[in-house]
Parts: structure tokens; C-alpha cells; sequence
């Protein structure tokens, strides 16, 4: 029978930390998504370093521009 795996979230030094049962930290982290054109960061959202060990882009909507524009992951 394979193991039961349960996820439980928490904090670990001001950072969120997504624990399982079977061991260790996810490769989940915190990133902000900055707007290309006026480039002011608009988004914050999380992502697994695993899947998508490359800087995150994708279309959202700029509250600031007042329209939908590509948004890059920031520092």
C-alpha cells in the first residue's frame, strides 16, 4: 500500500513553507509579477522552482497601463 501523504502549510522564519508528511520542504516559493510596460509589480503568486525553473511570464491585467499587458517575474 503506498504511503499516506498529507500537506500541511506554515511559516518558517517569515517564510511560507509548505511541509508534507513524507519528509522536507516543497519546492514551492513566493514570487512578484512586474508589469513590462510601466513596470510596476502588480502580483504576488507562488511557484515550483521544479516545474518552471525559468523566470515566470504571463498575460494579466495592469490596474496601472488600464489594459492587459505581459508580466515578468521580479525580484
Amino acid at each position: 500500500m503506498p504511503p499516506i501523504r498529507a500537506v500541511f502549510a506554515g511559516t518558517e522564519a517569515g517564510k511560507a513553507v509548505n511541509y508534507s508528511v513524507t519528509g522536507g520542504a516543497d519546492m514551492r516559493v513566493k514570487i512578484t509579477l512586474a508589469c513590462t510596460e510601466c513596470k510596476q509589480r502588480n502580483y504576488n503568486t507562488v511557484k515550483n522552482k521544479k516545474n518552471d525553473p525559468d523566470r515566470l511570464e504571463m498575460k494579466k491585467y495592469c490596474r496601472f497601463c488600464k489594459k492587459h499587458t505581459a508580466h515578468k517575474e521580479s525580484k
